[in-house]
């Protein structure tokens, strides 16, 4: 991501390709978070045969914002900061930087935009698995989003939006390792203008090359995540019952399973990457270059009409 565009236009770029990559694969995406969270076996043909095909799309609408504002917000931060840093070292705005100053600009921006998503996750992850984990919230629409909100409430308060946001911490170097990767995918496999802008097959291919590795390495985290957020606070009358913490569920997924139970839903979960940060990456990167040949060919036009 070694863009000169200006901040808005990266960031506009950017949530538009991951809000583009999350419709196409949101049936996926409920899918594997319907197997990390409940355990069950599932299937995309298994979903539609017992709740309807509208069922694949349980929370789009919430998860489609969620990834508008995040992705918004990511790249804003990111590119901003990018351009101080470069600024402060001297360097052209499509320089290269170090190993640390790459992860901890992208750390930095992850942190960002996940304290302020992290709500509309916890309720796309409720309204996904709410048919699948005996959750008795409404069927259909905006009551339901309304109806889910209002239980996270009820139960655990203003501060159970953010629930599972301490893993965050850890799980904001997923972005910074993936747009790392790329751009060393960038600097080895292209050259010319192509390493400045990629065309969109490499573009494809960096993305998921590089969202796969980074998955890999976080996985068990990610997994965590998703148990704690769809998890609900029990209903017994102790109101210190606590619901589970990240820990506290990588434990029991360990404890039960082994070492192997704490990758279930991995597949899904790789795939739904590879075609997602694929494609976010691609129509991100289109962007931009239509972005730039409208600049170039309003310029031109200028320089026409002031000979003129």
């Amino acid at each position: 991501m070694t863009s000169v565009l200006p901040p808005f236009v990266q960031a506009a770029s950017g949530s538009l390709g991951a809000a583009s990559a999350n419709a196409l694969t949101y049936p996926l995406d409920l899918i594997t978070t319907r197997i990390q969270a409940t355990e069950k076996d599932t299937s995309i043909r298994k979903q539609i045969h017992t709740y309807g095909l509208s069922s694949l799309y349980d929370g789009i609408g919430a998860d489609t914002s969620a990834t508008l504002l995040s992705s918004f917000l990511y790249y804003y931060v990111y590119s901003f900061l990018r351009a101080l840093v470069v600024r402060g070292n001297g360097k052209s705005k499509a320089a290269m930087l170090s190993l640390p100053q790459e992860l901890a600009i992208g750390y930095l921006s992850g942190i960002a935009s996940r304290s302020i998503t992290t709500p509309l996750n916890l309720v796309t992850v409720r309204l996904q698995t709410a048919r699948v984990s005996d959750d008795s919230s409404p069927q259909g629409g905006t009551s339901r989003f309304t109806a889910v909100c209002k239980q996270i409430l009820r139960e655990e308060g203003l501060r159970g939006f953010w629930k599972g946001f301490s893993s965050n911490f850890v799980l904001s170097l997923n972005p910074a390792v993936t747009l790392y990767l790329f751009q060393q995918y960038r600097s080895v496999m292209l050259k010319g203008k192509e390493r400045a802008s990629p065309p969109p097959g490499h573009s494809f291919v960096g993305g998921a090359l590089a969202n796969s590795i980074a998955v890999i390495m976080l996985y068990p985290l990610l997994l965590a995540k998703t148990v704690v957020q769809a998890s609900r606070r029990s209903n017994s009358t102790n109101s210190s019952s606590q619901g589970p913490s990240i820990r506290s569920s990588l434990q029991g997924i360990y404890t039960t399973g082994g070492f192997f139970a704490l990758y279930r839903g991995l597949g899904a979960q790789l795939f739904k990457g590879i075609l997602r940060q694929g494609t976010a990456m691609m129509v991100k990167q289109r962007i931009e270059q239509l972005v730039v040949q409208a600049y170039l060919r309003q310029r031109a036009l200028r320089r026409v009409q002031h000979k003129g």
